[in-house]
């Protein structure tokens, strides 16, 4: 018996725009929708002292699109994340859109120290390619989730801290 079945096509990356986010990603990060991605969690790789990636996170909180191609980025101040980034600037941001991987590949900047009562950095991040993960036979459904343990703080405290990236856009 004789299956026309294709075989498993390969993953398939493709650019969309060289330089920019896609709308609907600066929408999700203008900081009016935090209720709604309450569970998200971005993942930001930078690159350690001793070249190899070095992982973290960043809630909806931390994150604020300026436009397509920048964002300001909030991060605790004694962090691997802030060393590395200052040491070095180069970054990806991973996050599921569209049924795929979307990876942001860009390079921060220190904008301002010890901002809020958290005293965070805060990076200007300027987006150098977009790069869509898709295959032919899946979607991805979803990336790194993670639930709080006090939402209604946690909200506040994102709040403050979009409040404060916004007056540093």
């Amino acid at each position: 018996m004789q299956h026309d079945e294709p075989a498993a096509a390969p993953a398939a990356s493709t650019t969309q725009s060289p330089d920019r986010l896609p709308a609907a990603i600066v929408r999700d990060f203008d900081g009016e929708h935090l209720e709604a991605r309450l569970s998200d969690a971005i993942r930001l790789s930078t690159v350690s002292e001793d070249g190899w990636p070095h992982a973290a996170q960043l809630s909806a909180g931390e994150i604020l699109a300026v436009n397509a191609s920048t964002l300001l980025i909030a991060v605790w101040p004694q962090s691997s994340t802030t060393r590395n980034l200052s040491r070095d600037g180069r970054l990806t941001l991973s996050l599921v859109h569209d049924g795929a991987l979307l990876e942001i590949r860009a390079r921060a900047h220190a904008l301002a120290q010890k901002q809020t009562a958290l005293e965070l950095s805060v990076f200007r991040v300027a987006i150098e390619a977009v790069t869509e993960h898709r295959a032919k036979y899946a979607e991805v459904l979803s990336g790194v989730t993670f639930r709080l343990y006090e939402p209604e703080r946690v909200i506040a405290r994102w709040r403050e801290q979009i409040a404060m990236l916004r007056a540093l856009a």
